[in-house]
């Protein structure tokens, strides 16, 4: 039979631990729902604005994120990344104003927690 000493340690590890993992999951949990491109893809080149729109359901805190703009062999042209606070559950328009490199073919936006 184990001694009380033992059964408090491990109840008061447990409750550790479970304190640990809820805060781990009370941060934001942000995902791109859209990228466009000012005046469209087809214009893809030079001074041009291209909007991400992050949505963060989780909870609130900063958030990163990273602009990619590739070539159409997949390779990284251009590579930027902006931080910003989030409230839970808000959605939020991030502009990135980037001189598009020539090759550019595809945007890719990604948004992860900071």
């Amino acid at each position: 039979m184990p001694s009380r000493r033992a059964v408090v340690g491990g109840v008061g590890l447990t409750l550790a631990t479970g304190f640990a993992g809820c805060s781990a999951l009370s941060g934001p949990e942000p995902t791109v729902v859209e990228t466009e491109v000012d005046e469209g893809i087809d214009a893809l080149f030079g001074d041009t604005d291209i909007f991400v729109t992050v949505q963060n359901d989780g909870a609130a805190g900063t958030v990163s994120v990273t602009l990619e703009l590739l070539d159409g062999e997949g390779t990284v042209l251009l590579d930027e990344t902006q931080t910003t606070d989030m409230e839970a559950d808000e959605r939020k328009r991030i502009t990135f104003s980037v001189d598009v490199p020539e090759g550019a073919e595809e945007v890719n936006a990604t948004a992860s927690a900071a």
